[in-house]
């Protein structure tokens, strides 16, 4: 018993560490001013219910608006924006009143929201927002008409979008360009790395600013240097200066908006595979090809990841979740209990963005010290301006925190809530109210979307490693072949890595989970390392052969680990 509380304590004191990223603070900035705007119109007009559905929009979007690429904000915002707005008017719309209608309704839509949640960037924030609309829209206790609920919704949420998507027009390609000079950045650091302790920890750097870069256009040229720093760490030889001078400055004549111009050329590599590789990616016309380009899924690829195994079995899950939510809420047949308790179960079963017990910690956790921090600040400000200042502060607080930890964007969350509550009149057992309506929504999500839901607390490494293993054996098949044979080279070697990358991020996710998830996790996470590895020395087998070198001692090393590979997931099973 000692042994398993204490599994679970670390279990819960990793899944609240809060991550390296830094804060958001520019888009917290705009958040704190929007805020202010909307809550302070609210105490200058008396128009609190109007207020209250325009300050829901504007804080639902920012949490989609605080960290990405402008395009990738954009789609997520649309996403959100359509769906609480759909979400309210069909909560609101059908069968008001009637308890079977509402949990039907809720049921539906969280089997939608479920589906949808895995079919793009996008869909997690339309999935979820549709199922958050839904409860307001039910439980919300606004008096306005259904579509004056949904017009004030996206009045707020566009409000918002305005103030953080405004520098896109002056500064268009600017997060881009820096992520792909993360890349430089982190080769550089790879190439200086190689041949010492530091070598690993390195690779990791380079694979997380690849996956970043990963969603900006025109990045052939940054993916032309990782490949070349992943064929050199796999070579194991030092890297010369002059070579890993020529990637730092290159890195820094793109995040300057630069035309990229070294020193380093081919006639430098010595004839190294690796050399000659990273030559032609910093030569101002790489001949090697980069990695393609994914093509803009069409409907039938949408449905398709919808109607997936993975997508019916999140739909039914948080269909399940939602129903017994909104049918709790309805036993409960009290105003005050609004819609907080359905919208917590709402956002922790998301397995797009984290485990059901992660987001249940985090949730709490942020809730009961949202809550405390709410009662204090309550207990000494009075209802007016001094909350919506308060308020807005609370909200800048929600998003600069997004890239840190969910936690910490609950504890913004439920004290901006609550504060705006009370921004009229002072309602003093608002947050006793709310901190035990997500201890229910959460008892819900752990119970129904966990503890009974057959997958959750299964960590599905075999079939991970399994899938990619299947790939990099793939990937060798095309990389010992001339470059003139290599039908699929692109899109093996894409698939390769992004697959690789995968089953370690899975694998250290899990780890966050008490046992057995967790303990299977810690096995798989050496077996990913090692494939991650395995991959990069299929790239230096590729580089090689380009270069005219025999390559059968590297193409016999590469076969071993991969067969090693193979019985650590057979293992596994």
């Amino acid at each position: 018993m000692g042994g398993s509380l204490a599994a679970f304590g670390r279990s819960v004191a990793a899944a609240l560490r809060p991550s390296t990223a830094p804060w958001a603070v520019g888009p917290a900035l705009w958040a704190i001013g929007t805020a202010a705007l909307i809550a302070g119109a609210g105490v200058l007009f008396g128009e609190l219910q109007l207020v209250g559905l325009a300050y829901l929009g504007a804080a639902c979007a920012f949490v989609f608006l605080a960290r990405g690429f402008y395009r990738a904000r954009w789609w997520a915002w649309v996403a959100q924006a359509v769906g609480g707005a759909v979400g309210i008017s069909v909560g609101a719309q059908l069968w008001p009143g009637s308890g079977v209608g509402q949990v039907l309704v809720a049921g539906i839509a969280g089997a939608v929201s479920g589906m949808v949640g895995g079919t793009g960037p996008s869909g997690p924030a339309f999935g979820m927002m549709l199922s958050i609309g839904v409860a307001f829209g039910q439980f919300g206790g606004s008096s306005l008409p259904w579509w004056q609920q949904a017009v004030w919704y996206l009045v707020g949420t566009t409000v918002s979008a305005v103030s953080v998507l405004a520098p896109w027009a002056f500064h268009r390609d600017k997060p881009e360009r820096r992520a792909q000079a993360a890349v430089y950045f982190a080769a550089a650091d790879l190439c200086a790395a190689v041949g010492t302790d530091e070598a690993g920890p390195a690779r990791g750097r380079l694979a997380a600013a690849s996956a970043v870069a990963r969603a900006a256009r025109d990045r052939r040229e940054a993916d032309l240097v990782a490949f070349a720093a992943a064929t050199l760490y796999a070579q194991g030889r030092p890297v010369p200066d002059a070579a890993v001078a020529a990637i730092r400055q290159a890195g820094e004549q793109i995040w300057h908006a630069v035309a990229v111009s070294v020193s380093f050329s081919e006639a430098d590599a010595g004839a190294d595979p690796g050399l000659v590789e990273l030559a032609d990616a910093l030569s101002p016309q790489p001949e090697r090809p980069g990695t393609v380009t994914a093509e803009t899924a069409g409907v039938s690829a949408l449905v398709r990841a919808a109607t997936s195994r993975t997508g019916l079995a999140n739909g039914l899950r948080i269909g399940l979740c939602m129903a017994v939510a909104t049918a709790l809420t309805v036993a409960m047949r009290q105003s005050t209990h609004s819609f907080w308790l359905p919208l917590t179960t709402a956002v922790i079963v998301r397995p797009e963005f984290a485990s059901v017990f992660v987001r249940t910690v985090n949730r709490i956790f942020g809730t009961l010290v949202g809550a405390l921090v709410a009662t204090a600040v309550l207990a000494v400000l009075s209802p007016g301006l001094p909350l919506v200042v308060a308020t807005a502060l609370a909200l800048g607080f929600v998003v600069s925190s997004v890239p840190k930890l969910y936690g910490l964007v609950v504890i913004g969350i439920t004290t901006s809530a609550l504060l705006s509550q009370s921004i009229g009149q002072r309602d003093p057992v608002a947050p006793t109210l709310r901190l035990l309506d997500t201890f229910i929504g959460a008892a819900v999500a752990i119970v129904f979307g966990y503890l009974l839901w057959p997958e959750a607390r299964r960590f599905p490494a075999y079939a991970q490693l399994s899938g990619a293993l299947a790939v990099a054996h793939s990937y060798l098949d095309e990389a010992v072949k001339p470059a003139a044979q290599r039908r699929h080279w692109q899109s093996v070697r894409a698939d390769a890595y992004r697959l690789a990358h995968q089953v370690r991020a899975t694998a250290e996710a899990a780890a966050l989970e008490p046992p057995p998830v967790s303990s299977l996790a810690l096995r798989v996470i050496p077996a990913s390392i090692e494939l991650e590895d395995a991959v990069d020395a299929i790239t230096a087998v590729g580089s090689a052969v380009d270069a005219g070198h025999e390559p059968a001692a590297l193409i016999d090393d590469v076969c071993r680990r991969l067969q090693d590979l193979d019985r650590t997931a057979v293992a596994l099973r």
